[in-house]
């Protein structure tokens, strides 16, 4: 303050790669001027911008790796960059975790179809179409789960550690996201989980499952799996061979 007045704070910030399309304002490259009231921290500070703070994997300020609790004062420039399996600068001042051999996924309401491709791909995915928003925060923490959204307010709260918003409209290119962002097209384990209700499938005799198939599956196949949640039976039916191509290419099936 100087002679009674609050002189603002200026930054400078690049946003890099895929978190451009996140910016809430026009931008020349990622490149923005913000002005702030007040010392505020990194999270903050990009979050005022559109970028959830589960979106960036590096932040520096004057070319030094920092967190999310690093308080801006005025005159920094910030580069904000996404998450890049392959990038080894500043190893140390990664953001988000790595390693994730097996997540649990946590999928809202907005994304069935993406949940349904996650749960064909093999991968523990919980989804609801009704859970609310203090629903999705309490089983979040609860069950540990990977949170996706594209309701980047959500992402935004404090208690979510990790998180994805897919950037794309399509399920199919959204399944490519999560698979690429989490590094698991080597973990994909098709039609070992049922796409209604999550459940673990389990290979059973024809006999087993006699009275739940019609006639022309009983004449036409020998192989089922049964879901040890729902019941449902599957076999390597006409539907298996309408899925759209591009989808059996992300999923090499």
């Amino acid at each position: 303050m100087a002679n009674g007045r609050i002189q603002n704070i200026h930054v400078s910030l690049r946003f890099y790669g895929n978190l451009k399309a996140l910016l809430y304002q026009n931008h020349n490259q990622g490149k923005l001027k913000h002005i702030l009231p007040e010392p505020t921290s990194v999270k903050d500070l990009i979050e005022s911008c559109g970028v959830p703070h589960t979106e960036p994997d590096l932040i520096l300020v004057n070319s030094k790796p920092v967190g999310f609790d690093h308080l801006i004062e005025g005159g920094e420039r910030v580069s904000v960059y996404p998450f890049f399996h392959s990038f080894q600068h500043h190893s140390d001042g990664f953001l988000q975790p790595r390693g994730l051999n097996h997540p649990l996924f946590l999928v809202d309401v907005n994304l069935g179809k993406l949940a349904r491709y996650l749960r064909l791909a093999g991968f523990d995915t919980s989804y609801s179409n009704d859970a609310d928003d203090t629903g999705l925060i309490e089983q979040m923490i609860q069950e540990k789960r990977v949170l996706v959204t594209r309701d980047r307010k959500l992402l935004m709260h404090k208690v979510v550690t990790l998180g994805y918003l897919p950037r794309s409209d399509n399920a199919q290119i959204q399944l490519k996201e999560v698979l690429s962002r989490f590094d698991l097209f080597d973990k994909i384990k098709p039609y070992s989980r049922c796409i209604n209700c999550n459940g673990l499938l389990r290979n059973v005799q024809k006999e087993e499952v006699l009275d739940q198939l019609e006639p022309l599956t009983k004449k036409h196949y020998e192989h089922f799996s049964k879901c040890g949640g729902c019941g449902q039976v599957y076999w390597a039916g006409s539907h298996r061979f309408r899925l759209p191509g591009s989808l059996k290419k992300i999923l090499n099936i």
